[in-house]
């Protein structure tokens, strides 16, 4: 049984990486749980989505990569779209 972390309401890039791995664990696992209690297929789908993603960046952070949460730059189009919204 992995040992609940007793850091609530930081933001997870704040914590040691073998902490937020954890924590990414948790949410993971909370999100499978989740799904496995719902009967819409749709709302499964999503949570079980999400429970990979949380598993992902887990490993990532295991892996080496010690921002997983960094979101890649935006394409130029979208950059140079969102100039000429008024």
């Amino acid at each position: 049984m992995i040992k609940k972390s007793k850091r609530v309401g930081n933001s997870f890039e704040l914590l040691p990486i073998d902490e937020r791995v954890q924590q990414y664990r948790e949410m993971a696992d909370a999100t499978f749980l989740k799904a496995q209690k719902t009967d819409d297929q749709i709302v499964r789908a999503q949570y079980l989505d999400l429970a990979t993603r949380w598993h992902a960046l887990a490993q990532q952070l295991e892996a080496g990569d010690p921002e997983p949460e960094t979101l890649p730059d935006l394409p130029v189009r979208w950059q140079e779209n969102q100039k000429k919204s008024p």
